[in-house]
């Protein structure tokens, strides 16, 4: 299960830390995480990219002044989505690779 450990704000960016069972979130798993959230971003209109920094984060790459509690909702709902991907099937085949659930 991922979980967000916490939000560090930086001027241009916010960085999302990422836990999977208590450890730092694998690469492969953020790379679900930023695509779901970079799609749930254009469905609702919001500015910004998620991006992949290192195991266990990701970043919002958005300066802090253009920045909502908005965008930190995308994030927890691309992780329901990986974390629950039968109540959320559109969204977790979004964040596969080649059709391909992460495992």
């Amino acid at each position: 299960m991922l979980r967000c450990k916490g939000i560090e704000n930086q001027p241009e960016r916010g960085v999302f830390r990422i836990l999977e069972e208590g450890e730092p979130a694998s690469r492969e798993h953020l790379e679900q995480v930023a695509r779901v959230a970079r799609v749930l971003l254009q469905e609702n209109g919001l500015a910004g990219d998620f991006v992949v920094t290192s195991d266990g984060a990701i970043a919002l790459e958005l300066p802090e002044g253009k920045r909502t509690f908005f965008h930190n909702g995308i994030v927890f709902a691309a992780l329901d989505a990986i974390n629950d991907p039968i109540r959320n099937p559109t969204l977790t085949l979004l964040g596969e690779e080649d059709g391909k659930p992460q495992e």
